[in-house]
């Protein structure tokens, strides 16, 4: 009865796996941020040698397109935006009507988050080159991540007219249909078509047929994960998922394992403690549920998830006193907050024949 209470109260806030918008471009910034952060010593020695080749070519001939292009190309390979903008301008200010400058230009201004101007030279590429698919992804993938759907359909169409088996384009169309349709049957189709079309090897797909399947509960899910972490082994978000599919399973040895797994990769994850926090109290190890809570609040103070769990946890303990006082924390951020109401309320209910004022603590 007291798990039940527990669920009641808090699985529903955590328990869907999220899923991903385009896959590929959202979050420039942080992604960017995670890439450098792995860059390999030999990959900058390359880099390096690239852009002193292209700096005594463009010393020689500071007009030279295809240099410019390619050291532009280089120094957003090397996560320096700034740098890159400044090649893209100067390419730009050569030639205006080149398909190559127009998807560099585009490709900077999105990274330095410039993304009105981004959107400007994909859809004027798309105007200049009918055939061109790169840039029409490009803006396709723009509309998604602002979820201007309607938009974003109509450049994928205008890609699949071109290249009816374009795996980037059948992805988006997916990611359009559940969005925009809510057709998670349909989304799942394009999804499948479009790791086949690149043999398996699309691990954005493969991770959204894993989300989509693990929030219908289809144990399939596992498979796709699977799949996803043999491609890339160093994704903590794909262990997490895996966590999550298996605690929903109710496999909770292996469900800590993948949290585990996950946590090696990205120690400071808020969300992973809470879910080890919420396996332990369906153990009713409450100590090492609260021990996981503590860890998610130490990373995010204002998670009211895991403050709600602790002091859950305390209260399947005996201890009322912390148990209250978490809970009355809970309102303090969300007055509303029912969960934490019904905790106070059950407490009361416990202690209505002592003399403790579980109101001013």
């Amino acid at each position: 009865m007291r798990k039940l209470l527990f669920l009641a109260g808090i699985l529903f806030l955590q328990f869907t796996i999220p899923a991903c918008n385009s896959g590929e471009q959202s979050q420039p910034k942080e992604k960017a941020e995670e890439t450098n952060s792995k860059k390999a010593p030999q990959q900058d020695e390359k880099i390096k040698a690239k852009l002193d080749s292209l700096n005594g070519i463009l010393d020689r001939n500071p007009n030279n397109l295809e240099a410019l292009l390619a050291r532009g190309n280089t120094y957003l390979d090397a996560l320096n935006p700034a740098y890159a903008r400044a090649d893209a301008d100067a390419a730009y200010f050569l030639d205006s009507t080149s398909e190559d400058v127009l998807l560099l230009r585009g490709d900077v201004n999105y990274v330095l988050n410039r993304t009105r101007l981004s959107r400007d030279m994909w859809e004027r590429c798309s105007q200049l080159f009918p055939k061109n698919t790169e840039c029409r992804l490009r803006a396709a993938e723009l509309y998604l991540a602002v979820q201007d759907l309607e938009k974003a359909l109509e450049k994928v169409n205008e890609v699949l007219n071109v290249d009816a088996q374009n795996p980037k384009a059948i992805f988006m169309k997916g990611v359009i249909v559940r969005d925009k349709y809510a057709d998670t049957t349909l989304a799942l189709q394009y999804f499948q078509r479009a790791i086949d079309l690149k043999d398996g090897d699309y691990i954005e797909a493969i991770d959204m047929m894993g989300t989509l399947l693990a929030n219908k509960r289809d144990p399939m899910a596992i498979q796709y994960f699977k799949n996803a972490l043999e491609i890339d082994p160093n994704r903590y978000d794909l262990y997490a998922k895996m966590g999550l599919v298996y605690t929903y399973e109710e496999d909770y040895n292996a469900a800590l394992e993948y949290y585990e797994k996950s946590l090696q990769l990205k120690p400071r994850n808020d969300e992973v403690y809470f879910n080890i926090g919420f396996i332990h109290i369906t153990l009713k190890n409450y100590d090492l549920a609260i021990d996981n809570f503590n860890k998610s609040l130490e990373i995010r103070e204002m998670n009211v998830k895991a403050l709600y769990g602790r002091g859950f946890a305390y209260e399947m303990r005996g201890d009322v006193m912390n148990a209250a006082r978490d809970y009355q924390s809970c309102l303090g951020m969300f007055p509303d907050y029912n969960p934490a109401k019904e905790g106070i309320a059950r407490l009361k209910r416990i202690t209505k024949d002592d003399d403790i004022d579980l109101d001013n603590l």
